[in-house]
């Protein structure tokens, strides 16, 4: 834990020393305390660092002991060769690359109220280490932030789309298909959906998109719904097509038991989701670009505007009947599905593609797209923290999930202001 607390001081210059020495008694001015790294190796890289009269260029190691650097066997990497400084909390022995050759050790101290004020926050029950102290953070800066996190989990978004496409050779059809299937599951069954998209290829599907009973006949069959024949001819006839394609084609179903039902309601039913995207599926026609390239987020809601077979209409599992209903895609999972899979697909689109074109209209449209509403979110409106639209609400999702409950207050822009506002004190 003080580790973290030390390279923090030292990426933000929050150190008591001035003048800063090493401790050979060298002056110290530091042009650039270096890059972040979060994978093996020196911790800061590509630091600018005058010591005495000569500027050096290199890395930067940060250790509570010095005698960390032995405990760590640095002094027999290579790769720590080109640490220019050592930065250490207590000097108890001297340190060399594997030359030999002594390493400049600079010692750091702190405010013990700042050391205070993190430990707070670090050991903090509430669910937001910050609570009392975030009205005195500027809300400009909590805005900016936001938008930043927004971005963040929109790159994380990013590392599972790069994972898909690895895995489909670069196309971008096939993931963009799988991705649609993982939304259908809206949480709870987007394991099981994503299984049935990578046991049903793109191009076997859209052989035959013109037919809603062959259509339907891939999807529940592939799905593990259709095992044996039923007393309803519907489904009779579709276990007939399936039992067809499937040797045709050399299709091999999900096992059946993958679904869930259990404390779902009746709408939310896979069963149901599976007829929804079946008509999507049979709208769009494998045509993609109908979604990705409209500029215009309300036709995209029409495309999506999307309802269920006949049978489906009185059904919502196989063979109970029940009273008729549309069924139709509700706007709240409409939005889901733009803002979970149409939007990062986008921003990936654009980033990869290099057309910021892409990368913006994901963003604009969350702009558009009312903020989704839940216990978590409420949490933050009674700290006054507002989601004004799709963009707010997903940023303050991603920033509770990934930064508040692990308690990287650290590495969060409002906790570094709340330490940096005790630190002006």
């Amino acid at each position: 834990m003080l580790e973290e607390f030390l390279h923090y001081l030292w990426q933000y210059k929050m150190y008591n020393n001035i003048p800063l020495k090493t401790q050979c008694g060298l002056n110290i001015e530091v042009i650039n305390t270096g890059e972040p790294n979060a994978n093996a190796g020196p911790d800061f890289f590509n630091a600018k660092i005058k010591i005495g009269e000569t500027l050096w260029a290199g890395n930067v190691e940060v250790h509570t002991y010095a005698s960390d650097w032995t405990e760590h066997n640095h002094q027999k990497d290579k790769a720590y060769d080109n640490v220019i400084l050592h930065v250490v909390e207590y000097d108890d022995v001297k340190i060399a690359r594997t030359n030999g050759q002594d390493i400049p050790v600079l010692k750091i101290s702190y405010p013990p109220s700042l050391f205070s004020e993190y430990l707070q926050l670090k050991n903090s029950q509430h669910w937001l280490g910050c609570a009392d102290k975030l009205k005195e953070v500027n809300s400009f800066e909590i805005s900016l932030w936001l938008q930043r996190i927004l971005v963040e989990r929109l790159e994380h978004k990013m590392i599972d789309i790069q994972r898909i496409l690895k895995r489909t050779t670069q196309n971008w059809d096939e993931t963009f298909y799988r991705l649609l299937f993982r939304s259908f599951g809206f949480g709870v069954n987007g394991d099981p959906f994503e299984l049935l998209a990578q046991s049903l290829p793109l191009n076997i599907l859209l052989k035959y998109s013109d037919c809603r009973q062959l259509v339907e006949a891939l999807l529940f069959g592939q799905a593990g719904f259709l095992v044996e024949a039923k007393e309803d001819g519907y489904i009779n006839n579709l276990v007939r097509d399936y039992e067809f394609l499937k040797n045709k084609h050399n299709l091999h179903p999900i096992e059946n038991h993958l679904w869930k039902f259990l404390r779902l309601r009746p709408s939310n039913f896979p069963t149901i989701r599976l007829a929804q995207l079946s008509s999507l599926l049979i709208k769009l026609k494998g045509v993609f670009g109908l979604l990705i390239n409209e500029p215009d987020i309300k036709v995209v809601e029409e495309i999506m505007e999307v309802g269920v077979s006949e049978y489906w209409q009185h059904h919502y599992t196989i063979q109970k009947k029940s009273a008729k209903r549309n069924k139709n895609l509700g706007a709240n999972s409409k939005n889901l599905i733009i803002i979970n899979t149409i939007v990062p697909y986008l921003f990936a689109y654009g980033k990869m593609g290099g057309d910021d074109g892409y990368v913006q209209k994901a963003l604009d449209w969350l702009s558009m797209i009312k903020p989704e509403k839940n216990a978590l979110l409420e949490k933050w409106e009674e700290q006054e923290i507002l989601a004004n639209n799709a963009g707010d609400s997903q940023a303050l999702i991603y920033l509770s999930n990934n930064y508040c409950k692990l308690k990287k207050c650290l590495r969060c822009r409002i906790g570094h202001k709340v330490l940096a506002i005790k630190n002006n004190e």
